[in-house]
């Protein structure tokens, strides 16, 4: 893919974006988009299966919850994910069937995958046999359907297939930077009152949520934000492994570290910080490696440049600084973790969670299952109860935890084992004599960051976490020498 190609696709990427806007602004209109690109989803993965992962990733990058279109269906709404997923999973089994390979490049994972499906298996029978109710529990169970997409990653099977996929996910991570620059730098610097269409399409088609912090100051959060850390950790590998382009990957880097940083998510944080820890060691630890420290320093520091400078260009809009607020204050706000809501709220829940656990350690409470706790949160405890408000969850904010709750500890642990399996994977191709090392490694610190911010931001459980975990197996199968002898 040339850079030319690159500039269409981040066109016809924003071009979606737009559509969405008129889409959700007149609804018929929404409506035919949202035939249209379905449609067009399921042609495009029709003649070419890897250009539907393609399409699967943007949407993922994009999307959110997926409502970027909507196609309304009774009292509810059929999203703009589901419609693609079936278009993907349709348009993929003609190549199946015709292939007789149901896994494809995914077959050296398939019992991580068949694991996390025979967890959601087990969970939603336990909801169903505890009484839980089938809404409560196809709620809980419903993000795992996204798993029938790992044979539609499966047909990405060479290594050129694998670069058109990564190109246009470099696509819709620029689309996504620019969308979070244009919302955060109109809401810092436009009235808000004047930006409620905005603040209505950014909530109701789910792609994230803007919240007043102090002065002219918002955070922006979009849930694909994730993806960012995918885009600052893959695209520094790609920039070691393509020199020609390295100044593009570097950007792209910088984008997704932008995207992180504005998002103002300390799971985020964590989980990065984590990963390029473990990442900085690993190459200092082995002489073999040592020599790429400088390169890896250079593109990093380029990119977090990018994000710093555009983080403060957006606040401060045209200027670098002295506009309408210090990014150090947002920062200071987000790390104020003894007095911000949603951190207190986690430490209220975490013991009640454990009772949770400890009630049915082995088979778990299954899908659907609810805690009550009291809660210190201001936005629950409106009558500033010293001894909080009783306020109950079905969606835990801890991952894994939330693994134990509902299929029970065993299966929670056999999880965690076939993570870091899947993380073992990685260490061992990078043992190889392989071209793709340094893509390999950029996509190990990804699956790395995502499994850490997994403790205190679910998403192993969503399609955002389950597509990355998809792409970053893939490369892994593909980048492995021993598969071209296969």
């Amino acid at each position: 893919m040339t850079r030319r190609t690159l500039a269409i696709c981040v066109l016809g990427l924003a071009l979606v974006e737009g559509a969405s806007f008129l889409g959700w602004q007149w609804p018929t209109l929404g409506v035919l988009f949202w035939l249209a690109l379905v449609f067009l989803a399921f042609a495009v993965t029709l003649v070419s299966p890897p250009a539907g992962v393609a399409i699967v990733v943007a949407e993922l990058i994009l999307g959110g919850k997926g409502y970027l279109f909507s196609l309304p269906e009774g009292s509810s709404d059929i999203s703009f994910r589901l419609g693609i997923f079936l278009a993907v999973v349709a348009g993929s089994l003609p190549h199946l069937i015709r292939g007789k390979n149901f896994w494809g490049s995914q077959w050296r994972f398939r019992w991580v995958w068949l694991l996390l499906l025979g967890f959601a298996v087990w969970a939603a029978v336990v909801g169903v046999l505890r009484g839980h109710g089938l809404g409560a529990v196809f709620n809980d169970a419903n993000a795992y359907l996204f798993l029938g997409l790992v044979p539609a990653f499966g047909l990405v099977r060479t290594r050129h297939a694998l670069r058109s996929v990564l190109w246009v996910s470099a696509a819709a991570v620029f689309v996504l930077a620019l969308k979070t620059a244009l919302v955060q730098g109109l809401f810092t610097h436009l009235p808000s009152t004047e930006l409620v269409s905005l603040y209505k399409w950014v909530r109701d088609t789910g792609v994230g949520e803007v919240t007043y912090i102090t002065g002219h100051l918002y955070r922006v959060f979009f849930q694909s934000h994730v993806w960012g850390i995918y885009a600052f950790f893959a695209g520094i590998g790609l920039a070691l492994a393509n020199v020609q382009r390295r100044w593009l990957w570097t950007g792209v880097a910088g984008a997704g570290a932008y995207v992180v940083v504005v998002s103002l998510s300390r799971s985020f944080w964590l989980g990065a910080g984590f990963a390029a820890v473990v990442g900085v060691l690993g190459l200092l630890g082995r002489r073999s490696l040592r020599s790429c420290f400088a390169p890896v320093a250079l593109s990093a520091s380029a990119a977090l440049l990018i994000a710093y400078v555009g983080f403060l260009w957006t606040l401060n809009f045209p200027a670098l600084w002295g506009g309408a607020g210090s990014g150090g204050s947002l920062v200071r706000n987000r790390t104020e973790v003894s007095t911000e809501s949603a951190a207190s709220s986690r430490r209220e829940l975490l013991p009640a969670m454990h009772t949770a656990i400890l009630q049915h350690a082995l088979t778990g409470s299954g899908f659907g299952t609810s805690i009550t706790y009291r809660s210190l949160d201001p936005r629950v405890n409106v009558t500033r109860d010293p001894r909080g408000t009783p306020y109950t969850a079905q969606a835990f904010e801890l991952g894994y935890h939330g693994f134990a709750v509902h299929g029970g500890v065993p299966l929670a642990l056999a999880l965690l084992a076939a993570f870091a399996w899947v993380l073992w994977q990685g260490v061992t191709i990078l043992r190889l004599r392989t071209t793709e090392r340094p893509l390999v490694a950029g996509l190990w610190a990804s699956a790395l960051a995502l499994f850490v911010l997994h403790l205190t931001t679910p998403y192993l459980n969503h399609p955002l976490g389950l597509g990355m975990l998809m792409l970053v197996t893939t490369a892994f199968a593909l980048a492995d020498p021993r598969h071209e002898h296969r």
